[in-house]
């Protein structure tokens, strides 16, 4: 499948096509600054002219090691236009860690300011004057011709190595959904924050959401988003379309359900939702689009979306993830891969215009995750790991991990269920089981962790100082066998999150092993 009918192809052509129509919009805010359409297509073609004479070009792979800023989005657009493909890397990982990263990106230049360590990469300082100089300097540069399925960029997710995957995406993957007939809340008159993280796939869409399709993108200079500076950027600077991780929305939800006034829709992913704080939200703002997103970054920012309702708080299994987006297919698939019936748990497989072209140096596991097979004809697909079922309606349900399933003692366990009955006590929230390895790496304990009332619930809530203050391990000892109660039971004000915004399982493993005691069977 391909986007929205006319709409242009690469990343670098729409945001041109928008400067050409109305070169005076704003599309990006900065702080108290407006960066125009027709300056920032000004000194990207700079920018493109600069590079070029470097190296940059169909095929390459161009590193940007900045801090968030316009100058940042003029370049990573300078780059496209010469065709090849930019990749954020965070100036905040260790040195090694760029290093590595950065040999394998195998860059014939990489864009960093002075102070920045390149790993012996050729460099490429952005100018003093900013964005300001390359608009006086205006050099013309004439884009390289580039398909549509072209690379545009790189994300990184986690790897079991301890070094990111690098997941290389497509034009398309990105502009298949925004512009007529794509996802709402884009576009002249509209503008969304731009604060996910640089290297994940999130930023494309805060970012080149808005500037494909026409409207602004406000660009927050913190990592992180607290309920005033969201009522701020609401007021002042015409914020209506917001991305949020699950956590960052529960956080918000809890700590000021109000922070959201003003907002015209709200898209919310990354991790599964929690109906409490989804049905939270629904009765504070009644009337305002919530969208519950799900999609792996192999597929590109979003690959299902469902707009929440009240009822959907109340389902068995949790909140649906809805359907495919525009360019996506996606398919529930059994051991044999044929299509699942309704009702049929099997593994969500994704097939379309947003899925990677692959993993950057590992041809291996990009083989092993990105097959072709025969869908009534065939057809190329991610294999995400995750389970789903379709339900009657054609509404997909997710499941949890394939790959969630453990084994201790010769016991098989599975972690979900130890978390469903877990959240059936009132006032545990958002609960997590995971295995706690020992010495040889393997599982061989369990544990779980939770998330304890807010601290504006009723004074009769337990004392959230104990290790678990809900009783959930006393509850779990009634309503599962003993294998699958948790050694470890932990109560949390709040959990740890990554830069992504998602729950820190790493964190979370320190913090169980670092329990006081743990729980008596």
């Amino acid at each position: 499948m391909t986007g929205p009918v006319g709409f242009p192809p690469t990343i670098h052509a729409a945001v041109a096509e928008q400067s050409a129509r109305d070169p005076r919009a704003t599309a990006l805010v900065w702080q108290d600054s407006e960066i125009s359409y027709g300056m920032l297509e000004t000194a990207a073609n700079d920018y493109a002219a600069d590079l070029s004479d470097r190296g940059a070009g169909p095929g390459r792979i161009v590193p940007l090691l900045m801090d968030r800023s316009p100058e940042m989005v003029a370049l990573q657009l300078g780059v496209l236009k010469t065709g090849a493909a930019y990749a954020n890397l965070d100036p905040s990982w260790p040195v090694e860690r760029r290093r590595v990263i950065l040999d394998l990106l195998a860059p014939v230049v990489v864009i960093a300011p002075p102070g920045q360590e390149t790993g012996g990469h050729a460099s490429c300082q952005p100018a003093a004057d900013g964005i300001d100089g390359a608009v006086r300097r205006a050099r013309p540069f004439d884009a390289a011709p580039v398909p549509p399925d072209a690379p545009a960029t790189v994300f990184f997710t986690s790897g079991t190595t301890g070094i990111p995957k690098c997941v290389v995406s497509p034009h398309q993957a990105v502009t298949r959904f925004f512009g007529e007939g794509g996802l709402s809340g884009f576009g002249p008159g509209h503008a969304t924050p731009q604060i996910a993280a640089l290297p994940w796939d999130m930023y494309a869409f805060e970012l080149w959401g808005q500037l494909t399709t026409g409207g602004a993108a406000v660009q927050i200079p913190a990592n992180y988003l607290l309920p005033n500076t969201l009522r701020r950027i609401v007021a002042k600077q015409g914020v209506d379309t917001l991305w949020l991780t699950t956590s960052v929305f529960n956080l918000l939800v809890d700590e000021d359900p109000h922070c959201f006034t003003g907002l015209a829709g709200v898209y919310f992913g990354g991790e599964k939702a929690s109906p409490e704080h989804v049905r939270s939200f629904l009765l504070h703002h009644p009337g305002m689009p919530l969208w519950n997103a799900y999609g792996p970054a192999e597929s590109c920012m979003i690959t299902t979306l469902r707009r929440v309702v009240p009822p959907d708080c109340d389902r068995p299994g949790g909140l649906p993830v809805g359907t495919p987006v525009p360019g996506t297919d996606v398919a529930v698939l059994d051991a044999l891969d044929q299509r699942c019936a309704p009702g049929q748990e099997g593994e969500i497989c994704i097939s379309g215009a947003g899925l990677a072209t692959g993993y950057l140096g590992q041809p291996q596991l990009t083989l092993e995750k990105f097959p072709s097979i025969d869908l009534d004809g065939p057809v190329r697909i991610y294999r995400t790991g995750d389970m789903g079922v379709w339900d009657d309606d054609g509404v997909l349900h997710y499941r949890g991990r394939r790959d969630r399933q453990i084994k201790i003692s010769g016991l098989r366990i599975e972690l979900a269920e130890i978390e469903s009955a877990a959240a059936e006590l009132p006032g545990a929230r958002s609960c997590v089981a995971l295995g706690v390895n020992g010495a040889d790496g393997r599982p061989e304990r369990l544990a779980l962790v939770y998330l304890t009332p807010r601290s504006d619930a009723p004074a009769e809530t337990p004392d959230p100082s104990e290790d678990d203050p809900l009783g959930v391990h006393a509850h779990l000892r009634r309503v599962l066998p003993a294998y699958l109660v948790p050694q470890i039971v932990r109560g949390l004000a709040e959990y740890p999150v990554t830069a992504n915004g998602k729950v820190d399982r790493a964190a979370l493993h320190d913090i169980v092993r670092r329990s006081r005691r743990a729980a008596r069977r």
